[in-house]
């Protein structure tokens, strides 16, 4: 691509979501090196706070390229330029889900955030295929409706899902698009795709949740081109399936924690709370008013209300509380959730596709399945994905992908302490494969790790190319809700 072309597109990446067109002219598609065909045009991105000029590109890449005659899909993502007078590599942004936007996000940031990026090298927020602006979406709506007054039991819940699923994934093949196209490791292929179209020897990445799985595999195809990765929350390649022991584990702390708060000292402990409703709810339903309907809880939606809490720091805080009032027999607020779960969904097709293709490797699945029999909380923190995935007839990604070997990649990965998606272990695991790797570990902090105080200048030390150690942030132990 010439240096014009480039500059035009470097111009154009500036933008966001909620970006308007500029009107300037769009650059003609270019074909780059690799094959793929490029253009661009400059907007304005709107952020929480104001907002700033910048580019979209727009990449067409295979949707399968393995596939003989593949048809092309879009890419596309917003550049915004550096203000630093010579800036590092591009620092890639990737959105978790598997299906959130990078331009969605940003959408929400404050512009400090961007601008500190920005001080430092040309920032770009990647849409990866299926998400935000790139094409085609892979939307699935809501389809039927579980009845209210029946418990929602393993058996029930697994049927409605495997049901919502065939008939979307047939409804997207249908549309002619190639399901096996929608995996961690195409969308590795295009990034590799973007760093050609940018014309740069290497890439940053700012991955959170499912993007570091993205960004561990970047790494793991093409190490010579990664340069610094900063992985917040990591999933690493055998982790897309969670372990229900560490899930637990982190209810555990969040108990132990909570034991220790003046207002709950003298109450039972949260694990005691939760084995006394879940034994009512296993036993006998319990059914709750809502709206002019009946609500029927049973023990499943107490173990999915309580996974997902572990996922947010402000959840944590506000369970103790919550776990007390069922237990004091006001059940609205698990009522309403479990209102909302009688409406199989999926969203976007995007994340099922992509969790079912990374899957797990037969050692980890017979973990799973050993430690879901005993676990307290189960293996609803996978679901749907692991009731429907064998029912899908999507390819797996072959155990070469989940495997890792030694790998001179720089990274710095940072670990919330409570955090029941993604442990610290998994980051630990990973450590003896990396030896450039450095693991920043965040003490009562959860999955949401990109707008904690420590995290944020941690991570601008490491893409200035400063030395982070390995270290855990100490901090107070945490105030509960009352």
């Amino acid at each position: 691509m010439t240096r014009h072309a480039q500059a035009a597109i470097a111009a154009a990446l500036l933008g966001g979501l909620a970006a308007t067109s500029a009107h300037a002219q769009s650059v003609p598609f270019v074909v780059t090196a690799r094959g793929d065909s490029l253009s661009s045009d400059t907007i304005t991105f709107a952020l929480r706070d104001g907002a700033r000029a910048g580019t979209i590109a727009s990449l067409r890449v295979p949707e399968r390229r393995a596939a003989r005659g593949a048809q092309r899909i879009t890419i596309r993502w917003i550049h915004f330029a550096s203000t630093a007078t010579a800036p590092t590599a591009p620092i890639v942004f990737l959105a978790g889900g598997p299906g959130d936007a990078a331009t969605r996000a940003f959408a929400t940031m404050p512009s400090a955030f961007l601008d500190s990026l920005r001080a430092v090298g040309d920032v770009i927020a990647f849409d990866q295929r299926a998400t935000g602006r790139s094409e085609p979406l892979l939307p699935c709506g809501v389809d039927g409706q579980l009845p209210l007054d029946r418990v929602l039991t393993t058996a029930s819940r697994d049927s409605a899902a495997r049901q919502v699923a065939q008939r979307c994934v047939a409804a997207i093949r249908a549309r002619g698009v190639d399901v096996e196209g929608y995996t961690t490791a195409e969308s590795v292929e295009d990034l590799e795709s973007l760093r050609i179209a940018l014309g740069v020897p290497t890439l940053s990445m700012l991955g959170g949740s499912y993007g570091t799985h993205l960004g561990l595999a970047f790494a793991r195809r093409y190490p010579a081109r990664a340069s610094r990765i900063v992985l917040a929350g990591v999933e690493g390649p055998d982790d897309t399936f969670k372990l229900p022991s560490r899930v637990d584990a982190s209810f555990s702390e969040v108990s132990r924690l909570a034991a220790a708060d003046s207002a709950f000292r003298d109450r039972p402990s949260l694990l005691a709370v939760f084995d006394r409703l879940r034994a009512r709810l296993d036993g006998d339903s319990v059914r709750v008013a809502l709206g002019g309907a009946t609500v029927a809880l049973g023990a499943w939606d107490l173990q999915r209300f309580v996974a997902d809490a572990l996922g947010d720091m402000r959840a944590i805080q506000q369970l103790p509380s919550q776990l007390y009032a069922f237990d004091r027999g006001d059940w609205q607020l698990l009522a309403r959730g479990a209102a909302r779960r009688r409406q199989p969904r999926l969203g976007n097709a995007m994340n099922l596709l992509v969790n079912c293709a990374s899957g797990a490797s037969v050692a980890r699945q017979q973990q799973i399945v050993r430690e879901r029999a005993t676990a307290r909380l189960g293996d609803v923190i996978d679901f749907p994905a692991n009731s429907v995935c064998t029912t899908l007839h999507v390819p797996r990604l072959p155990d070469a992908f989940r495997a890792t070997s030694r790998n001179p990649s720089s990274i710095l990965m940072v670990s919330g302490s409570l955090d029941g998606r993604t442990p610290p272990e998994n980051a630990e695991a990973l450590l003896s494969q990396f030896p450039n790797a450095r693991h920043l570990v965040i003490e009562y902090q959860s999955h949401s790790l990109m707008g904690d105080a420590a995290f944020s200048p941690a991570m601008m030390r490491y893409l200035r190319g400063q030395d982070v150690r390995s270290a855990r942030v100490v901090r107070p132990t945490p105030s509960f809700a009352r």
